[in-house]
């Protein structure tokens, strides 16, 4: 029951993503957030770099392909597909281009908000679709 709903939990904060949801994102998000994405963040840098996102990408959807809870844990494989035609990525001006990220993350659960996260994605493969690499 635990496992089902930890990963109820993280789909909830793939969804808030989707959809800009601050107040969900910060509901999900553990004050004591440690996320490493490249670089560790704290929920806030966590929170604006999803904000942040959004002014260059827009039709931001997740795929879950596959989820699995054991523990704390939870483990997703997903892709994400958007367009980047809102606004400039890493000095590359909106191209219109539609991506997909496909990427694994690990989830740590406490006391029903995500406390840790893992993000490895396809970030070469993201650049080259966008023509910056």
């Amino acid at each position: 029951m635990v496992s089902e709903q930890n990963k109820k939990i993280v789909r909830r904060f793939y969804q808030a993503f989707e959809e800009e949801n601050l107040e969900v994102l910060t509901e999900v998000l553990a004050p004591e957030l440690v996320a490493y994405n490249f670089n560790p963040q704290n929920r806030d840098e966590h929170i604006q770099g999803i904000r942040t996102w959004h002014e260059a990408f827009s039709e931001n959807r997740f795929e879950i392909l596959d989820q699995i809870a054991e523990g704390d844990l939870v483990a997703s494989q997903v892709v994400m597909r958007c367009i980047h035609d809102k606004g400039s990525f890493q000095g590359v001006p909106p191209s219109g281009k539609s991506i997909e990220i496909p990427a694994l993350t690990l989830e740590r659960i406490k006391d029903g908000r995500i406390v840790e996260r893992r993000v490895y994605s396809d970030r070469l493969g993201m650049l080259r679709q966008l023509g910056i690499v």
